[in-house]
This record gives C-alpha cells, structure tokens and sequence, in this order.
C-alpha cells in the first residue's frame, strides 16, 4: 500500500511491554495523549514521530483491541501481541494512521505533522533553516530547526516567538527574542 506522504502521520512511538498480558506503553504525540485511542487501525514501522512518511510499504497493519490512559501516558493492547515478549518486539516503532482519519485541526491550530520541514524565516525574511521536528515540554511545545550548517536551534512555540504558520506555503514565520 503506498500513499502520498500528506496521507500519513505519525501518533506515537511504542515503548515497550507493560504487564504480562501483551500490552504496550505508547508515547503519544496527540494532544490530549489518549486521543490516540480513538484510531481502530495503526500502521507499525521506523521513522521519525511527528513526522510523515513518504510510503507504508513494509509497515505492519494492526487493530487497536482496547487502551487507557495510564500514569505516564497510554497502554495499548493490539491484536496479535498477547505477550511481554511479543510487545517487546514492537519497542521503537512508531504508530502511524491514515490522514484522513484525523479531523481538521480548528482554527489556529495546526498538526504537528503539517509543520515537519517547513520553512523558518525572520519577520524580515532571513532563513533560518527547516523543522525537524517538535517536541512538548510540558510548559510550551518547541521546534527543533535544522540550519543550513547542520546545526540544530530550539524555539519554543509560542505567541511571541511564532508570529505565523502558513501549511500552504511551508512557511513559519518568527521574531526571535534577545539571546536567541
């Protein structure tokens, strides 16, 4: 099966087994974290978290039986994986569903997805390199831009420093405070 890269995206990282029935943590990249228990089907494979995948070839389809959300994130139970050892296996795959099964983010919103290789520049256009992607600190999300030179900049992702995401043009406009 191969879709278009826009078609899929990445809602967690397995992390390993939990109990002794086959369950599996997932670190969840939805906001909040059990949304990912609203997706039936999940496609198993590597590749980078918030990222989206270019083609599921290769990629394992499996059905999401039941979940909760646990003390540090969300436990899975997936058909087919009915030991500690079986969840083992599937430590480091990341969790991928059809776009088409997300609803459309509100207004001022975006998917973390949508903003993976964009475009950073300054208010007066000066590149600042690509997102590789983002993370949540808990206090605010950040972007991890990759500059030309290789190096990677933080940013957090907030009103004063993210003046505008353009998803059409793949564009992420910001104004960088003193020290950044």
């Amino acid at each position: 099966m191969t879709e278009n890269n826009a078609d899929w995206v990445s809602v967690g990282r397995l992390q390993g087994p939990f109990g002794v029935k086959g369950w599996v943590r997932v670190l969840s990249s939805t906001d909040p974290p059990e949304r990912i228990l609203t997706f039936a089907d999940w496609w198993l494979g590597e590749g980078r978290p918030t990222a989206t995948r270019a083609n599921v070839d290769g990629l394992r389809k499996v059905k999401l039986l039941s979940g909760q959300r646990h003390t540090r994130g969300v436990v899975v139970h997936l058909e087919g994986v009915d030991t500690p050892d079986a969840a083992q296996l599937l430590s480091g795959l990341d969790a991928w569903v059809a776009r088409a099964s997300l609803p459309e983010p509100a207004e001022g919103e975006h998917y973390w997805a949508d903003m993976i290789g964009a475009r950073v520049v300054e208010a007066d256009g000066r590149e600042l390199g690509v997102v590789a992607y983002l993370f949540a600190t808990g206090a605010n999300d950040v972007l991890v831009v990759q500059e030309p030179d290789g190096e990677e900049r933080l940013l957090p992702f907030t009103r004063e420093v993210v003046q505008t995401v353009d998803v059409a043009t793949q564009t992420i406009t910001v104004c960088l405070m003193s020290g950044m």
